[in-house]
């Protein structure tokens, strides 16, 4: 499918690629290591640590994505166990994702176009900061971005067949599987397909595109259909239907009416005016490569605007699978239209690698707080003791809670749709350690947990500062100790000599300090027998 002339490659030619390719590398690297964890990263992994603890996602432990990309990464979890970086090892799949990517783009360039628009067009891809800094975290758009690349290379790879399109539609139920976001792009391909075989196609056969289209629908129901099977099997399907489909329609109540419909209005006349342009410029397509070429540009547009129409929280990471296309047509255009191609490959690459480094923060070191944390929990806690969070940031810790504080449950719970339980869950949990505090805990919650924890430096553990008068309540039955800041108390605990870690029932309670007047607090024991106090906050462990 090779249509463009191929220039001869310079030795500048040669010095730039090794230069911008170098570049990536290096930046990468660093970006691996040193680029913030993004909150999304530890919520798939608590799912991922779901399977692995036997739990079942949905029923015992809530996610709204879909699960295939917890699935298959949970045994790479086992392997790695838990440890404080283990984000980092986690992020070491998508390094794989990156690649199948950029090597999928280059064999695209190079069937749409020429080979030189290949290698181009995966360079600066990989340049790209939205794509740069997405494919390095671990999150389910870089599997489903991965799966959507494949797909388009197995649909390009020779004569529409009933079973290559079958294939195709396999890969795709695996995109779907891994994200709902496939809807849009399974739309967007049979819309870009029916218009590209009304205006490129000659002669036309209804009959054969309907086998075709029925060959790609059986192969994209089979993996979602298995899915289905398998949580169905083990009487988690209503919970899967909840949390994947109906949960993410309460988004809808956190937009106005208006916000919510003119997009959709607005659709139609968009679309038409995607298809009106496809009309105008569908020119000679009479080779393949011209009409995949004319294909992917319908793609492109119709995937944007249904996106812009459709879907209510849009985000850069949304628009990852038409990044390569755009890399693609961007290129053939310079090689087109520019009459020094080098010189501008030279300036995009430098523009794109000075704004990584500015989306970056300078590339400054932005895991080391989650890192502390995780190295404080595994120190603060044991397998099986609960931790209340905002998403799942602790990971190995089951949530007493079961709803994530993201956008979506945010804003029910503002509405209504959702009840803010947290203090009887936490209490019934036997919850007795808390992420540290912030603005997106609910206000009934965040101030019962303000109340009865203590800071103990990332996280919290339960307990109370001893008022002046000796007195302090317990929330959260269990054991306790009463410290100081050079150690236990000395004193009587609710009328009886204080000898150390005790029992304590919800409820008010007591101490009267012995000897010299110090500032107290009650601590659940195992936090100060495993070397946390309030008195001595670890925040910087690392």
């Amino acid at each position: 499918m090779m249509t463009s002339q191929a220039r001869v490659v310079s030795g500048a030619e040669r010095v730039t690629l090794v230069v911008l390719i170098a570049a990536a590398a290096v930046l990468r690297i660093l970006a691996f290591f040193r680029y913030r964890f993004d909150s999304d990263e530890p919520q798939h992994l608590h799912i991922a640590w779901a399977w692995t603890a036997g739990l079942l996602p949905y029923r015992d432990v809530f996610d709204n994505h879909a699960p295939l990309l917890n699935m298959i990464t949970a045994p790479i979890l086992r392997l790695v166990g838990e440890r404080p970086d283990v984000l980092l090892f986690m992020r070491v799949p998508m390094l794989v994702l990156f690649a199948i990517v950029v090597v999928a783009t280059y064999l695209l360039g190079a069937r749409l176009y020429s080979q030189r628009v290949g290698i181009w067009s995966a360079v600066l891809l990989t340049l790209f900061p939205v794509f740069f800094l997405k494919s390095i975290e671990y999150r389910t758009d870089n599997l489903w971005n991965a799966l959507w690349m494949i797909a388009l290379i197995a649909m390009t790879g020779g004569a529409l067949t009933s079973p290559r399109l079958f294939i195709v539609g396999l890969i795709l139920g695996a995109a779907l599987a891994t994200s709902l976001k496939t809807t849009l792009l399974l739309f967007t391909l049979a819309i870009a397909g029916a218009t590209t075989y009304a205006m490129c196609v000659r002669p036309r056969s209804a009959r054969r595109a309907l086998q075709l289209a029925a060959a790609a629908l059986v192969g994209v129901a089979i993996v979602p259909a298995g899915i289905v099977a398998y949580f169905y099997a083990r009487g988690g399907w209503p919970s899967l239907h909840y949390c994947v489909i109906e949960f993410n329609r309460m988004v809808v109540a956190s937009r106005s009416p208006l916000a919510v419909w003119v997009p959709r209005v607005l659709w139609i006349p968009a679309l038409m005016i995607v298809l009106r342009v496809a009309w105008r410029y569908r020119g000679n397509r009479s080779t393949d490569a011209a009409r995949w070429r004319f294909f992917f540009a319908v793609a492109c547009g119709v995937f944007v605007v249904t996106l812009c129409a459709i879907w209510i929280l849009i985000s850069p990471r949304d628009l990852l699978p038409i990044f390569p296309l755009l890399a693609i047509f961007a290129v053939g255009a310079i090689e087109r239209h520019s009459a020094r191609p080098l010189l501008a490959y030279a300036v995009i690459g430098a523009i794109l690698c000075g704004a990584i480094v500015y989306y970056a923060e300078g590339l400054r070191n932005g895991t080391l707080e989650d890192i502390t944390m995780m190295r404080q929990l595994l120190g603060l806690t044991r397998p099986g003791e609960p931790v209340i969070d905002l998403k799942g940031e602790t990971v190995f810790r089951r949530r007493p809670f079961y709803y994530i504080f993201e956008y979506i449950t945010r804003n029910a719970m503002r509405r209504g749709l959702i009840q803010d339980t947290i203090p009887e869950d936490v209490v019934n949990a036997r919850c007795h350690v808390a992420q540290a505090d912030g603005e997106f805990f609910p206000p009934r919650g965040r101030e019962f947990l303000a109340a009865n924890f203590l800071d103990m430096g990332r996280l919290r553990a339960a307990g109370q500062w001893i008022k002046d008068d000796g007195s302090f309540s317990i929330a959260i039955p269990g054991t306790y100790v009463i410290v100081e800041k050079e150690g236990e108390a000395a004193g009587a605990l609710d009328g009886t000599p204080y000898r150390g870690a005790r029992p304590l029932a919800p409820g008010a309670h007591t101490f009267v300090q012995s000897g010299r007047k110090e500032r107290l607090s009650c601590l659940w024991a195992p936090a100060f027998q495993r070397g946390y106090s309030p008195f001595h906050l670890r925040d910087r462990d690392f």
